[in-house]
């Protein structure tokens, strides 16, 4: 979930021996993206320099599991560090592969009227998130995006479910009241609450799940949960 992407970034010269007269020399997009390979969860690195020698543009292939916005700021310490480059968080762009949860029972999934999470990837771009989720329900696939502000991530990840899953709802209309990930003891536990309008009224119900691999994959999970009674005929 930066995910920020946007005006170039500046950049001090770091001193080489390889510079005319004993100067500095700016690090060539190669050199930078062999740093940030070294970065825990980066996958793959991509720099663009600008006109003026400067970082333009850094695209980063993360793997799920890190927030962006920390993955971000690993990625301006790294750079600034080894490189002594200081990039605008406004020029980093960064992707998050998807990722699997955990196999279900087969007989949770099979000839079952019950959505089972699938897939779930998050991309934040300037100050705006893409979220997409698969579910598979009753042995069909289906995807869906919701796009918001980057501040309502894990909101967002609660939208997308519910609209993933909503030609299947025995309801007319689904809102996300609250999507927060809380401490519970020694775990962290997402909590939804959805309010819900059907043809007999008002409800307002909730779904927890354990986190077991980041907030979102938890979220989506708790969502679900919450969604459960109203899902089917």
């Amino acid at each position: 979930m930066s995910w920020e992407n946007g005006s170039p970034g500046g950049g001090t010269p770091v001193a080489s021996d390889d510079a005319p007269d004993g100067g500095a020399r700016r690090p060539t997009p190669a050199e930078i993206e062999r740093g940030l390979a070294d970065i825990a969860g980066v996958r793959a690195a991509r720099v663009v320099g600008g006109e003026d020698g400067r970082i333009a543009e850094v695209h980063v292939l993360a793997a799920p599991g890190r927030a962006p916005k920390q993955l971000v700021r690993d990625i301006q310490s790294a750079v600034l560090t080894r490189f002594g480059i200081t990039i605008d968080y406004r020029v980093v762009s960064v992707v998050q592969l998807e990722r699997e949860p955990e196999p279900e029972p087969v007989a949770a999934v099979a000839g079952s009227a019950r959505p089972v999470l699938r897939r779930l990837s998050a991309e934040t771009a300037s100050f705006s998130t893409e979220i997409k989720v698969g579910l598979a329900l009753e042995g069909t696939e289906i995807d869906r995006t919701t796009r918001g502000p980057a501040t309502a991530g894990l909101r967002l990840v609660a939208e997308a479910t519910v609209d993933a899953v909503a030609e299947a709802l025995r309801a007319e209309a689904v809102e996300v009241e609250a999507a927060i990930v809380v401490p519970a003891g020694s775990h962290q536990v997402a909590l939804v609450v959805l309010r819900v309008i059907t043809g007999r009224g008002d409800h307002v119900v909730s779904g927890s799940a354990v986190m077991r691999r980041d907030p979102g994959d938890a979220i989506a999970r708790a969502t679900l949960s919450a969604l459960n009674r109203f899902v089917g005929a």
